[in-house]
């Protein structure tokens, strides 16, 4: 999931208050998908969860009690998992572009504050079904919009592509 919003003069970015921009800038804000189950998919769940027990309980019957101990062991492992998934903060980045300059930001990383001029934008599409994201400036690259999903990182890899082409047309070095 992403958000693009147009920075506007004060707004504060990502935690962190940017300076003043000039003419606007762009944040996007990159997040990962935990989208909530509808009602009838947690209808669909509960009547497999229970159709699973019931295929448990019959080798029970025979005096086979190991098989619904482990299932009900599986279940209650699912379950606790499923519910520190919920609890846990989603992955999620800022990358933001203003004034001459690119941050990004991640959870588990710290702010990267790079000038546009020197920063590339690598598509690493060598893998139909993976494709990678990274942002470089010299001899230091990272991977952007690891949060995100196959499709969601090909729409963000055009958008990223034509702002930073417009930020470096806006922002070009004036010769005298």
């Amino acid at each position: 999931m992403y958000a693009i919003h147009s920075c506007l003069a004060g707004q504060p970015d990502g935690g962190i208050p940017a300076q003043r921009a000039r003419q606007g800038g762009l944040i996007l804000h990159l997040q990962e998908n935990r989208s909530h189950l509808s009602r009838d998919a947690r209808v669909t769940f509960t009547v497999l969860i229970a159709v699973f027990m019931a295929m448990a309980i019959l080798p029970a019957l025979r005096g086979q009690w190991l098989v619904p101990g482990f299932a009900i062991g599986s279940m209650a492992l699912l379950v606790g998992v499923l519910d520190w998934h919920r609890r846990t903060r989603p992955a999620a980045e800022w990358l933001a572009l203003d004034q001459g300059r690119l941050l990004w930001r991640s959870l588990a990383h710290e702010t990267v504050e790079w000038p546009i001029f020197g920063t590339r934008f690598v598509i690493d599409d060598a893998v139909p079904a993976r494709l990678r994201l990274f942002l470089e400036h010299r001899a230091r690259r990272i991977e952007i919009a690891t949060c995100l999903g196959l499709e969601e990182r090909r729409a963000v890899a055009d958008l990223i592509t034509r702002e930073l082409a417009a930020a470096r047309q806006g922002a070009a070095p004036q010769s005298f």
